[in-house]
């Protein structure tokens, strides 16, 4: 592996080779008119903030093996003493190195417990590795008229303006190479090693999901069994266990920092605040982002002050808002209306956090709705079988989770999602279909089962409606997306609108909104509109804006007085 940052890399005793110096694109090209190994190359491109997080790492004992990680190990600890590593670095990803070395390269994911998407080249051979959570982005670029990926990098914009002319140097003779703009950008799937080499064709396997058990901390899914509790009980009681167990083994990472919370006033963010709480977190602030009007701030300050954080109440503007379009765009590297709207709300907090210097890194319950089956159209499901399946193909979604971590690299900020754990995912889908769907008009009712009576969550939040977290920045009669969609309508070229079906063929614009970001997309990545596969389109044909606020069924969700209901039960 010829590569080296901030020093000189010895590949062979006679052969000195010196590269750039942060190196965040791998091209697996051979080098023409170069008879001898194959090697995939490390490309230079400096002066982006997030470079330093994607920083190569190297052992000098394993010659040849280069990681380009984006990853958080929160297990790094237990794995260094189980297995007696001596590490040369300060960072937790190179244990990623060490694992794989000793133990081959699947059974080494299997031991991590943590969020990460990597490049690892061991010489002529080279890996593209994605965690089932889908929080971490991983790219490559594939041409029509090779087998595999051409290059790779942890960030569709590195690829896309990616020079596709290169000269490079090696033993003292210069060669150089073309690529044309045939090329497409695509994501590695969810839970999936790409790997090969120059010589042989490439390879994909699926070595994880959201359903599969991990390795690690499985003591927790074995308690003590107390006399009288039914095997249901047993497992309600492992699921609360394992949710405390995995937010605080985040809280008490080596590298975790000055610790925030993004706090709403729903049951996600709550359960998580109280076991920092109860971690004994210091310091910990929480911060909420909505308009004048948002209905849940109230409900934000009450559950800080229930924690004793330190709050922020962060004013969100529409109209800067949709300024900011262009921007978030270039880092979330999609079209998406729900992922956009989301981002932005994302990036706004983000930057209101880097110019505060507020925090390291930022706790959050995305991925908890996905998991449960939280969305209220899945009480459209006409049965179990059903309710599955939507839910599967929802969580196989390559893109829409990794855009927190985009925004969030951008600004330095690194944000964890404890209710994506393996661990956590893992249990609480094993529990049967029929235990999962809706019941009594109430969504993910079988969680707030499992937490009932808990001292992870009052009774109050844990039987409230569920609102999406861009339908909760504003009320529902100054709702914030309408102001954007007005400056979208405006800013379009309505005749160039009109002929949007032959303009785009893939994920047609359906509104004025989905057409601006499209054009704005693809302005800043041409003729890469397959990087977004599909768009998030609501199930169950309940509407088609992504905003549950705007679906037919809407107002008889908020009929339910699940509280009342519940009691009524009992």
């Amino acid at each position: 592996m010829l590569v080296s940052w901030d020093q000189e890399f010895i590949a062979d005793k006679n052969k000195i080779f010196k590269y750039g110096s942060i190196k965040l694109v791998i091209r697996f090209q051979k080098l023409e008119g170069d008879d001898s190994t194959y090697y995939p190359e490390c490309t230079s491109i400096d002066s982006i903030p997030y470079a330093a997080k994607y920083k190569p790492i190297s052992v000098g004992k394993y010659p040849g093996v280069v990681l380009v990680p984006n990853a958080d190990i929160f297990n790094y600890h237990e794995l260094k003493e189980k297995y007696g590593f001596e590490m040369q670095s300060d960072r937790p990803e190179e244990i990623i190195i060490h694992l794989y070395k000793r133990l081959g390269i699947t059974a080494a994911l299997n031991e991590i417990q943590g969020e990460y998407s990597f490049i690892l080249c061991d010489n002529e051979m080279s890996y593209l590795v994605r965690d089932g959570t889908g929080t971490r982005g991983l790219c490559y670029l594939e041409y029509p008229h090779r087998s595999g990926p051409m290059s790779a990098a942890l960030r569709a914009s590195l690829l896309n303006s990616y020079q596709h002319s290169h000269k490079t140097t090696v033993f003292g003779k210069e060669f150089s190479y073309e690529c044309n703009r045939a090329g497409q950008i695509r994501h590695v799937p969810l839970g999936s090693i790409i790997y090969g080499d120059n010589k042989k064709e490439w390879k994909r396997k699926v070595f994880t999901s959201v359903f599969q058990q991990p390795n690690y901390h499985t003591d927790l899914l074995a308690p003590p069994c107390k006399n009288g509790m039914s095997v249901l009980g047993q497992m309600r009681m492992r699921l609360r266990n394992i949710i405390k167990q995995i937010i605080t083994c985040r809280s008490k990472s080596s590298t975790i920092g000055k610790v925030g919370l993004l706090l709403s006033g729903g049951l996600n963010s709550r359960v998580i605040g109280n076991v920092l709480r109860d971690s004994q977190v210091k310091g910990l602030k929480t911060f909420f982002v909505g308009t004048k009007s948002a209905h849940e701030r109230a409900s934000s300050e009450n559950g800080a002050k229930s924690i004793s954080s330190i709050h922020h109440d962060i004013m969100f503007d529409p109209k800067q808002a949709f300024e900011d379009i262009p921007k978030v765009i270039e880092l979330v590297e999609t079209y998406d209306t729900a992922s956009i709207r989301k981002a932005l709300l994302l990036y706004s907090v983000c930057k209101y956090i880097h110019q505060h210097n507020a925090i390291d890194v930022l706790f959050c319950g995305e991925g908890l709705d996905d998991i449960a089956g939280s969305q209220i159209y899945y009480k459209q499901a006409k049965c179990a079988e059903e309710f599955q399946s939507t839910l599967e193909n929802n969580l196989k979604r390559p893109i829409g989770r990794d855009i927190y971590d985009k925004i969030g690299s951008w600004f330095g900020i690194r944000i964890v999602f404890p209710f994506l754990d393996p661990l956590f995912t893992s249990h609480y889908l094993s529990f049967t279909n029929e235990d999962r769907i809706p019941r009594f008009g109430i969504e993910k009712y079988f969680l707030r089962v499992c937490l009932d009576h808990s001292d992870l969550i009052t009774e109050e939040v844990l039987w409230k409606h569920r609102e999406d977290w861009v339908d909760s920045a504003s009320s529902f009669d100054r709702f914030w997306v309408k102001t954007l969609q007005r400056c979208c309508n405006k800013a379009v070229d309505h005749e160039e609108y009109e002929k949007r079906e032959q303009t785009f063929l893939h994920n047609t614009p359906l509104t004025t909104e989905e057409y601006f970001y499209r054009q704005t997309f693809e302005k800043i990545f041409p003729e890469q509109q397959s990087l977004v596969p599909a768009v998030n389109r609501p199930s169950f044909g309940v509407g088609m804006d992504p905003s549950p606020r705007t679906w037919n069924i809407y107002p008889q969700h908020l009929c339910v007085d699940f509280l009342a209901t519940v009691r009524m039960m009992v």
